[in-house]
């Protein structure tokens, strides 16, 4: 698998480019790319929050307590005492340091449930509605701060599968296919559970004037979308028969010849 700087240098690439081709089409203003482009490198970053021991996954931690702590003491302030203030704000950090991050390693496994699509949606969503719900974003802001970190969140995973695969040597590793898969299969439970998350996340999603996946018209659009799938998977197949019956008849020819 690829190491920590490679996708950092990989998401780096690929944030730049995205975010470019975004302010390109009008939709990123010139004072929020820089916003979006920490968002593509974050979400490239971000499927190894499942790697117990990695430095990455520590930082994150260390960045939510802190986060958590502040959001939970500020509203104190001026209602209790300022040593009552910090010791519950070094009580919250810790909590969320050590008690969580060893609840989150006992529950998760590296390559697991987070490598994989359902990650990149629960990623991507939770991006949507944090920006939406809590930091008083617009819709189609917080659809693009979604796109980047999914964007971000799906480089990680091609360059690990890309690093599963030893060119030189013309071999392929175990570990290919173990990070862009749909989900895992190892462990349905955990699956499951991703599934029910990026439902309601995306549930709760706000809704683009553009039509692009309004949450209140989902269950409308996977109907809509089943039936286009159906219709065309039912063309293929119809237009596959006449070439596997030439095909057949080919080999039942070649075979009388012998």
């Amino acid at each position: 698998m690829a190491n920590f700087q490679t996708h950092l240098n990989g998401g780096i690439f690929v944030s730049v480019t995205a975010v470019l081709g975004l302010h390109s089409a009008g939709l990123v203003e010139q004072g929020a790319t820089l916003d979006y482009f920490a968002l593509g490198v974050a979400g490239s970053l971000l499927p190894d929050i499942d790697a117990d021991a990695s430095k990455p996954v520590r930082a994150f931690f260390n960045v939510l307590g802190v986060a958590v702590a502040f959001a939970m003491t500020l509203p104190l302030i001026g209602k209790l005492l300022p040593l009552e203030v910090a010791l519950i704000w070094v009580g919250v950090f810790l909590c969320v340091r050590y008690l969580i991050f060893e609840l989150f390693a006992r529950a998760t496994v590296h390559r697991g449930i987070w490598h994989s699509w359902l990650g990149i949606a629960a990623a991507a969503l939770a991006t949507v509605n944090i920006a939406y719900w809590t930091m008083d974003r617009s819709a189609e802001s917080a659809w693009i701060a979604g796109l980047m970190v999914g964007i971000g969140y799906l480089t990680h995973l091609v360059l690990d599968e890309l690093y599963s695969v030893d060119l030189l040597n013309s071999r392929v590793k175990r570990s290919f296919g173990t990070a862009l898969k749909p989900f895992s299969l190892a462990d349905p439970r955990s699956s499951l559970a991703m599934l029910a998350v990026v439902v309601a996340l995306a549930w709760f999603a706000p809704a683009l004037d553009r039509g692009l996946l309004p949450a209140e018209h989902l269950p409308r659009m996977a109907v809509v979308v089943a039936d286009r799938l159906v219709e065309t998977l039912k063309g293929v197949i119809e237009g596959a028969g006449p070439v596997v019956q030439s095909l057949i008849d080919w080999i039942r020819t070649g075979a009388a010849n012998l």
